[in-house]
C-alpha cells in the first residue's frame, strides 16, 4: 500500500496530465485509456490506488517511455528532475496558487489569467490559495 504523501504526489500527476497521459495510451496497441480510468474511477470512489498506478506506470512504460508516470509533473508536461540554479530561491511564499479541492493530491498551478484549471477526479476547479 503506498504511503498518503505518495499517493497524493501520484494523484496529482494524474490529474495535472490526465488529457496528455490519455492521449499516450489511446495512441498506444491497445488504443484505449482503461488503465488511467480504473485509477481516476478508484480515486473518485475513494478507494485503494496503489495497484491501478502501478499498472498505469508499467503501461507507460512499456509505450516506450521508462519514467512512465514519472515522466509527468503534478502542474502537467514535463516532470522537473530536481536540478536548480545555485543561489537561486525556488520559494514562492505568499503567492496565489491553484490547489487540489478536494486535499487529496498535491496537483498545484500558477494563476496566469485564465479560469482555474478542473480536477480530473471530481470535476471542480482548482481552489486559489496562498503559499
Amino acid at each position: 500500500m503506498a504511503e498518503p504523501e505518495e499517493t497524493a504526489r501520484e494523484l496529482g500527476i494524474v490529474c495535472a496530465n490526465a488529457d496528455a497521459i490519455r492521449g499516450r495510451l489511446r495512441r498506444g496497441p491497445a488504443g484505449d485509456d482503461a488503465v488511467l480510468e480504473d485509477v481516476l474511477t478508484a480515486a473518485r470512489g475513494g478507494r485503494e490506488t496503489g495497484d491501478a498506478f502501478e499498472v498505469l506506470h508499467a503501461v507507460l512504460q512499456s509505450l516506450g517511455d521508462p519514467r512512465g508516470l514519472h515522466a509527468y509533473s503534478e502542474t502537467g508536461g514535463s516532470a522537473e528532475r530536481g536540478v536548480h540554479a545555485a543561489g537561486v530561491a525556488r520559494d514562492r511564499s505568499g503567492e496565489p496558487v491553484y490547489v487540489c479541492p478536494g486535499h487529496r493530491c498535491t496537483r498545484y498551478g500558477w494563476p496566469d489569467h485564465a479560469t482555474a484549471p478542473l480536477c480530473a477526479i471530481s470535476g471542480d476547479r482548482l481552489r486559489l490559495d496562498r503559499l
